[in-house]
């Protein structure tokens, strides 16, 4: 799996992590899951709220690769595809942190624009 991760950028040959493009991954499929988040609950603060705590509370050492099945089955659950690109970050852990961090942080703005626009 860490060949995977070095053939598709993740892993640099200098064994770091590739930032610019677990970015580019997160920020590619975090736009629709959060859309369809913001959809299915109908904009429902306390739910995404509740979903955003959950992020939060299982981003550490120990429940991270826990929290990456989650995401993934929701996913599942909203009818979403899940990325063939993400599929593989949790296959180290460096790249699993910088992954949910980049996830959560677009994810954060996402929400944050589409409660500006219902505002309007």
């Amino acid at each position: 799996m860490k060949n995977e991760l070095l053939t598709k950028g993740i892993i640099l040959p200098s064994g770091e992590i590739g930032k610019d493009k677990i970015n580019l991954v997160a920020g590619a499929i975090t736009q629709p899951f959060a859309e369809m988040v913001w959809v299915t609950t109908g904009g429902d603060m306390e739910t995404i709220n509740r979903l955003t705590n959950v992020l939060v509370t299982m981003n550490n050492p120990t429940d991270r690769g826990k929290l990456f099945k989650i995401i993934k089955l929701l996913y599942g659950l909203m009818g979403l595809p899940f990325s063939e690109e993400a599929e593989p970050m949790d296959a180290d852990p460096d790249v699993l942190e910088y992954f949910i961090f980049s996830f959560m942080a677009d994810f954060g703005e996402v929400m944050q624009e589409l409660i500006a626009e219902e505002m309007k």
